[in-house]
């Protein structure tokens, strides 16, 4: 039986296609805490693909929201996501932010297909740790309807330290890993109509047995009765509320969850661990500690101490590698590659008190800077024209330590493959000539991080072996 609020939602959403907003109309604006609430408006990924998004009425820290990324099936676009639910009226998970984005793969007629694989990967990675960055954020679902669920399954696997749970509606379980932090953190919901004439009922069985045998702990099948061939496959959404609520219950967090995604970014299977995901799971261990009245609390905090440690120490080694003394405004000719540096493991290591005592002065330019180009992107979202983009090629000048300085780069580089009327050919080669620059020391700031990162995980992971069994845990 459809939920009251079940029944809203499906006719408001039916009600909604007649006046849904359609590509190319949506108000631009990047994702930030200033941008309009409650209403569908549009931005554009890392990747070059635009996709549409919803702030609810209220952000608060004490209770953040939820962030949903909603995954389109075979042959649609962003848009998909809009038209078949009632996000913009606020009947669909009102309180969380949810983003409808393109696959990276084109379909026939201007559509696009999310495929199992890096490339899509990184694409919705990067949009979950974007908003992240810009909000308070208390778990991450996602939502995948028929080759959009296929991708879902996939993503679980290979990202468990970023995801909680799915709701794969529609789809089939395919080259699928199952890591051991993926089988103990990440909550699989299937969905499937019985009547589904596109992707049979017998895919949802098989995955569940799929995910059973493989020992996951928070997995639920809900077959939807009493469809028809003809809407089987359709768009469900008061069955997918009831998913998001399943997965609200069953997906809460705990000091042990978050010490185990950090150890998970630090295993030996990871080439390149991501500072953020580890620091991000520290300040959540510590904070949910605070109220956890469990009898390893003793046992857990001490963990707690080993992972702070190990991000004092990693601080301290970067410091030893980022000249922080040749940023200062008064050095005419800054390294690039420090200036990167800076960028990429500022927001990680913010609460180190190494990083703190050092990077103090630093730390308060970015966030002035972060200022300016967040006002620089809001122009530029609203009209693109030649004020907009060399006014916000001279925010970017004046913004090398800003957190946001890559997506106001990435936006500038975009309009610089189509120039706005009025911008010369010398404004595009001068910005093209800065971007690779930049680019470049990105390249080189990586690679010295990871230099001096690696044996940091290594001596970790040799002080804590009950941590890492030989397997790495996969």
């Amino acid at each position: 039986m459809f939920r009251i609020t079940g029944i809203l939602a499906l006719l408001l959403g039916l009600a909604g296609l007649a006046s849904a907003q359609k590509l190319g109309e949506v108000p631009r604006a990047a994702p930030s805490p200033s941008a309009s609430k409650n209403k569908v408006l549009e931005w554009t990924s890392r990747e070059g693909r635009a996709y549409w998004y919803r702030l609810p009425a209220k952000i608060s820290r004490k209770k953040p929201p939820c962030l949903i990324l909603m995954l389109h099936g075979t042959g649609l676009n962003h848009g998909w996501s809009f038209w078949n639910y009632p996000i913009v009226r606020g009947r669909f998970r009102p309180d969380d932010i949810v983003v409808s984005p393109d696959g990276l793969t084109p379909g026939a007629g201007g559509t696009y297909n999310f495929l199992q694989g890096k490339k899509d990967g990184d694409q919705i990675a990067g949009l979950i740790k974007a908003f992240k960055k810009r909000f308070p954020v208390s778990r991450v679902y996602l939502y995948g309807h028929s080759q959009g669920a296929f991708f879902c399954y996939w993503f679980a696997g290979a990202h468990p330290e970023i995801v909680d749970g799915i709701v794969a509606h529609a789809g089939n379980v395919l080259d699928v890993s199952h890591p051991k932090l993926a089988r103990e953190k990440v909550a699989i919901g299937i969905l499937h109509g019985k009547a589904d004439a596109v992707v049979p009922v017998k895919c949802a069985y098989r995955t569940e047995r799929i995910y059973k045998e493989q020992g996951y702990k928070k997995l639920k099948l809900y077959v939807v009765e009493g469809l028809t061939k003809r809407t089987g496959h359709w768009p469900l959404p008061a069955q997918v509320l009831e998913m998001f609520e399943w997965l609200d219950r069953v997906t809460v967090s705990t000091p042990a969850g978050a010490f185990a995604v950090a150890v998970s970014e630090l295993n030996e299977g990871k080439p390149a661990p991501d500072l953020s995901v580890v620091a991000n799971a520290a300040k959540k261990m510590k904070k949910l500690l605070k109220k956890y009245r469990g009898s390893d609390r003793a046992a857990l905090k001490e963990k707690l101490t080993s992972l702070e440690a190990f991000l004092e120490d990693t601080a301290t080694s970067l410091l030893e590698q980022i000249d922080l003394g040749r940023l200062a405004q008064n050095d005419p000719e800054p390294p690039e590659v420090s200036r990167a540096s800076f960028r990429l493991v500022n927001r990680p290591l913010s609460d180190t008190p190494a990083w703190i005592k050092a990077a103090r002065s630093f730390q308060a330019s970015a966030k002035k800077q972060d200022k300016a180009v967040a006002r620089a992107l809001k122009a530029f979202g609203k009209r693109e024209s030649r004020k907009t983009f060399a006014a916000a090629f001279k925010v970017l000048e004046a913004s090398p330590l800003a957190d946001g300085f890559a997506e106001l780069r990435d936006c500038l580089a975009r309009a610089a493959d189509k120039p706005p009327k009025g911008v010369t050919k010398d404004q595009v080669d001068a910005f093209r000539s800065r971007e690779k620059a930049t680019r470049d020391a990105e390249a080189e700031a990586r690679r010295q991080i990871l230099s001096a990162l690696t044996p940091k995980v290594a001596s970790f992971r040799s002080e804590h072996p009950d941590l890492f069994p030989p397997s790495g845990g996969r």
